[in-house]
């Protein structure tokens, strides 16, 4: 009886290190599929990582050519600017000088 006992036993403790190891193929089976799926998704989070870095390049490089145009215009504009204050200015100055001058020329009838 003991042996059978001990027979019994045995066949106890492999059937349930059996079913122990089942499950744990079974966990680690789930496991790898969720590691897989991380792969997949840090793999796309690079393409997309890819992707920005190179929209963000174009943009700063439309940015820097946009801030280049800016300050041509805002050149020609200055320029625009002081040629029509000079031009202001003289139109001022004959329009003085002939309001003089005609204050002068100009005889008060007695």
């Amino acid at each position: 009886m003991n042996v059978e006992k001990t027979v019994e036993f045995i066949l106890e403790s492999q059937a349930k290190a059996e079913e122990r190891a089942n499950r744990a193929d079974e966990r680690a089976n789930r496991a790898d599929k969720r590691l897989d799926r991380l792969e997949r998704v840090v793999a796309q989070m690079a393409v997309v990582g890819h992707r920005f870095r190179n929209d963000v390049r174009a943009f700063q490089g439309d940015v820097r050519t946009f801030q280049k145009e800016v300050r041509e215009f805002r050149t020609h504009t200055e320029e625009a600017i002081s040629e029509t204050t000079e031009k202001l200015n003289a139109l001022i100055d004959l329009v003085g000088k002939s309001q003089r001058g005609n204050g002068k020329s100009r005889r008060p009838e007695a």
